[in-house]
């Protein structure tokens, strides 16, 4: 049973999302390609998972539009945009000067939002004194004996860092984006925290505002990977009187702004059609000025041609059959060279291939035996017959020339009518018709 295609004007798809559900102003589609995309800032701590029901309609006028439904299931990786947080901002604690070495002082402790990775927290002490923490733990112990008349207080700083990667910004990330979130904590009451960038922030590619007891970093200027790949900024919160500071890393990712390109839009080559299978003709190469995935090449023959094959990653181009100057002079193949970036980008060259004529045809008599006569009282160097012999091959390989490879056989025949032997009958007998 054949399916029956429709129509043109049936056949136009349209997309649109019907239940958006929890993605309601986050995601969007484009109706001809069903892309979807996102039209707002996601953040995987505040909802990890969106569902979307998708629609295809296909217009159609008779008997109607049709259309299918999806389900479409969007996960949000996360990305360390979280900073761990100190349960307390300053911790007190008292211990007698007489405490062992290795005793117990305090437990730190600091949580991070984020998952995984990103959210695992390693301790250190800023300062140099005598006591040891635990970098898992966060607990801080006597290292040293301690002497109250030497040292009555020790004030130090500790540091909660995670295990994550920076945070990656994307070069082609649009001005506005929303970068991070810091919070700072303050006890006092009514205090008003603001937030700076004092530093790191190469060409002012970044911006900070506070809202709603944080701050929002957010991009203020394009980025560009050539120029900057990654920044360490400081912010600096203040209630006016006192403040503190935190580094935020991030890293800037290569977009994929840059198409391959061949060295030439056209290449020509030649081979003899001798050459063993797996013979390597030539090898084309495509650059690309981005980096990592979006620069990596990958080659294509866009037509089936039996003959040849291309190394998808080196672009070299080899023989696949054996090739016959007879049946082609020469072939001409459209090359394609791709990256691996997202959306990716390619660009084509041709390269035709001339077979060059080996001489692997001999020559072919056009008949299998030749029969001439001629007067007994003819002339030297007259014209018996014409033997004539082809060869496929061309050029120099199928120009011939002929010689005698045995002594020619006579036959004699008397005249009934004259009563003597007028003529002889020559016969060519080609002994060995297929020389070359």
């Amino acid at each position: 049973m054949k399916g029956r295609q429709d129509a043109p004007d049936n056949a136009n798809l349209l997309y649109r999302i019907l239940a958006p559900g929890s993605g309601e102003g986050i995601f969007e589609i484009d109706p001809y390609s069903g892309v979807v995309r996102t039209c707002a800032t996601v953040d995987r701590e505040e909802v990890s998972e969106y569902h979307l029901v998708v629609e295809a309609n296909d217009q159609g006028k008779d008997p109607g539009p049709r259309s299918a439904t999806v389900m479409v299931h969007i996960t949000v990786e996360d990305e360390n945009d979280n900073s761990p947080q100190f349960s307390e901002k300053r911790y007190l604690v008292q211990i007698p000067e007489d405490s062992p070495i290795n005793s117990q002082v305090l437990q730190v402790k600091a949580t991070d939002r984020d998952r995984g990775n990103n959210a695992q927290v390693h301790y250190s002490i800023l300062s140099h004194l005598p006591a040891l923490i635990n970098n898992s733990t966060g607990w801080i112990t006597v290292s040293t004996q301690l002497d109250r008349e030497t040292t009555e207080n020790y004030h130090f700083g500790v540091e909660a860092r995670d295990h994550g990667v920076p945070l990656r910004l994307n070069e082609d990330a649009a001005v506005g984006s929303s970068v991070l979130t810091l919070t700072a904590m303050d006890k006092d009451v009514n205090s008003v925290v603001t937030y700076q960038i004092t530093s790191g922030n190469t060409r002012n590619r970044f911006a900070i505002t506070s809202q709603s007891g944080g701050g929002l970093i957010t991009l203020a200027l394009p980025l560009d990977y050539k120029q900057e790949r990654q920044y360490v900024l400081t912010v600096t919160a203040s209630d006016g009187t006192l403040f503190d500071t935190v580094q935020v890393f991030i890293n800037v990712t290569d977009a994929n702004t840059h198409r391959p390109i061949f060295q030439s839009s056209h290449y020509t080559v030649s081979v003899s059609e001798d050459k063993p299978i797996g013979t390597s003709i030539v090898a084309i190469s495509a650059t690309d000025e981005d980096t990592g995935e979006n620069a990596r090449i990958t080659y294509i023959l866009e037509d089936n041609i039996p003959q040849f094959r291309i190394d998808p990653d080196t672009g070299t181009i080899t023989t696949l059959m054996e090739l016959d100057y007879e049946d082609q002079a020469s072939y001409t193949l459209a090359i394609t060279a791709h990256d691996n970036g997202i959306p990716q980008k390619s660009d084509t060259t041709y390269v035709e291939i001339l077979i060059l004529d080996a001489n692997d045809n001999a020559p072919r008599f056009l008949r299998d035996r030749y029969l001439g006569s001629v007067f007994e009282d003819v002339p030297l160097s007259t014209s018996v017959l014409q033997v004539s012999a082809v060869d496929r091959d061309s050029g120099p390989n199928g120009r011939l020339t002929y010689t005698f490879l045995e002594l020619i056989t006579l036959k004699q025949t008397r005249s009934r009518r004259f009563g003597r032997i007028p003529a002889f009958c020559i016969y060519l007998l080609p002994l060995f018709p297929d020389i070359f």
